[in-house]
């Protein structure tokens, strides 16, 4: 998939001219719907939401949104998720719904174990509302105060790095945020840039999620061209998806195309349909380093999708973290 242009806003760019935007060449923007005051932890609405929604809308752009927690309990988590989609009822978003994770006064002095907890009950109460919901953090959040791979598995996830050349490139993340201070038409001030490498708005449509419907986006599953798999001993949603589609973060996808959650029991002998895109044997391709080279840097540009780095390590028997070295041949899988 092309790498799309993302930015997300809030009360800080109280003055849109939504349609300059669109026709700059942004693909999606991320709304803050609302935030928990750390002090008081009196969850409030974003005081510019419900105008950038319906202005975004009105020029047909994706939407999505975001929430700014404060939230240093499972419970107060889930009276987030409570308050979240109060605020969402009633309308649709192509975007995920993200659970913004950076709070220092709160979540600071929380151990890895209960923030994973604390971020897990509200994606819970939010996926069980039929929300397509994801995880944002910053790189050190990821690295040392969440249980990154276990989210990985269950949810998207958004990186914030702005470090340039520096920045992360081995975590796991659907979405990218650059920069903080760049700047788009039609918005005064600086604005956070993001690239996004999944095509959420066709994958949240089809799987009736965030507000759509599914009678409206999938057609019936009659049709004699569909795949499916056999379940075997040892599989979960993301092994499947990540051999039989060649992505294992299109797990939720997968539970949803076959009216499931991601969080059910599947067992040896099950039968689900496989959704479009399932991967099919062709023959092997090769790629030569060159100088610069990362694995990251040729997932993205060969695979067009730079978060298979470990899969196109694995294939080739190495680990993430070798090193590559000009004119070395790899398998492209």
């Amino acid at each position: 998939m092309t790498t799309k242009n993302v930015i997300d806003i809030s009360a800080y760019q109280p003055k849109v001219d939504y349609q300059t935007v669109k026709n700059s060449g942004i693909d999606g923007v991320i709304l803050r719907c609302g935030l928990t005051y750390w002090g008081k932890q009196n969850p409030a609405q974003d005081a510019c939401f419900q105008t950038h929604y319906e202005g975004f809308r009105a020029v047909n752009m994706p939407v999505g949104v975001y929430y700014y927690s404060a939230a240093d309990s499972v419970e107060k988590a889930r009276e987030e998720a409570a308050f979240v989609k109060s605020i969402l009822k009633g309308k649709q978003f192509a975007y995920p719904v993200y659970y913004d994770v950076e709070n220092e006064q709160r979540m600071g002095p929380l151990s890895k174990a209960t923030l994973t907890s604390v971020v897990e009950a509200f994606c819970t109460e939010m996926e069980n509302a039929g929300y397509f919901v994801g995880v944002y953090a910053n790189t050190n959040y990821f690295q040392n105060k969440l249980d990154h791979a276990r989210l990985a598995k269950k949810y998207t996830l958004w990186l914030a790095d702005y470090r340039a050349e520096n920045a992360n490139r081995t975590l796991l993340r659907d979405m990218f945020q650059y920069t903080s201070k760049g700047t788009v038409s039609g918005i005064a001030g600086n604005v956070d840039l993001n690239e996004c490498y999944k095509d959420f708005p066709s994958i949240i449509k089809e799987a009736g999620k965030n507000g759509f419907s599914v009678v409206e986006t999938i057609t019936p599953p009659s049709k004699p061209s569909e795949k499916t798999y056999t379940v075997k001993t040892g599989d979960s949603f993301w092994k499947i998806a990540q051999e039989q589609l060649g992505d294992g973060t299109r797990y939720q996808e997968l539970a949803a195309y076959n009216g499931m959650r991601t969080d059910d029991v599947i067992y040896p002998g099950q039968v689900l349909k496989l959704p479009a895109g399932t991967q099919t044997a062709v023959p092997n391709k090769a790629y030569t380093v060159e100088k610069g080279d990362s694995f990251w840097k040729i997932a993205q540009e060969q695979l067009g999708d730079g978060t298979r780095y470990q899969e196109l390590a694995a294939y080739n028997g190495m680990r993430a973290d070798d090193v590559i070295y000009p004119g070395q041949v790899l398998k492209l899988p």
